[in-house]
């Protein structure tokens, strides 16, 4: 089974990810925004409660295939895949304003 996207601004997303996060990490994308992501169960909107490889500025791989990556900091060279279809909140790294949440989310 081949995977699937849904490219927005040449940035390729799992097809599975809810619009509005891709709305909010394109935003920040251009603004150079660093973000804090909270990735859970997207049915429940439980977190999984994470506490690494969070943070950081969205960017973009090179390849076929541009997915969006969670970028540490501005001398970053790179960073790890974000999982996008799993993302349950997103907040700024400043200030801690939520930008985009799932509308069941909570933290056991």
């Amino acid at each position: 089974m081949e995977k699937q996207y849904q490219t927005v601004n040449g940035t390729s997303y799992d097809a599975r990810t809810n619009q509005q996060v891709i709305d909010v990490l394109e935003s920040v994308k251009e603004s150079k925004t660093r973000i804090i992501v909270d990735y859970g169960d997207v049915e429940t909107g439980r977190s999984w409660k994470e506490e690494f490889d969070i943070a950081g500025r969205i960017g973009r791989s090179t390849g076929t295939i541009k997915i969006p990556l969670l970028v540490h900091n501005a001398r970053s060279m790179g960073g790890g895949a974000l999982l996008d279809h799993c993302i349950v909140k997103i907040s700024t790294s400043v200030g801690k304003r939520v930008l985009y949440q799932h509308p069941k989310y909570y933290r056991d």
